[in-house]
């Protein structure tokens, strides 16, 4: 039997991380979710799923922000996948998102309708 694919979702707020983890079982995802609360905290949980799980970084956060932990997991295996997601449509952001190694970079939205898109496309990958 296969075991199902892992999520982790690092995000400074709680509420995007409920709704994220709400959205993926509302689209039917059949994943293992975890969350983090930092950069830190989720560059740590990252290592220790590496290298089954889908990693999902919120793009601001205090400490060690998103761009700064997408590099650090990407540096400890380089093929984890990252999702890099922000609430802001910035093209800045997009380039820096690249520049970090992250598989992907979206726009948070109410409905979380990319992030879970993104997701799916790398469970399929």
């Amino acid at each position: 039997m296969r075991n199902r694919p892992k999520v982790l979702i690092i995000d400074d707020s709680e509420a995007d991380r409920i709704l994220l983890h709400e959205a993926i079982k509302k689209a039917g995802l059949e994943v293992e979710v975890q969350t983090a609360r930092s950069g830190e905290e989720g560059v740590k949980k990252a290592n220790e799923l590496r290298p089954e799980a889908i990693i999902v970084l919120d793009t601001l956060m205090p400490g060690m922000n998103g761009f700064e932990a997408c590099k650090k997991i990407k540096e400890m295996d380089q093929d984890s996948k990252v999702i890099l997601c922000t609430g802001v449509v910035d093209a800045v952001d997009a380039a820096k998102a690249r520049a970090a190694g992250a598989d992907d970079y979206c726009v948070k939205t109410d409905d979380y309708e990319a992030v879970v898109g993104a997701i799916k496309s790398l469970i399929t990958s």
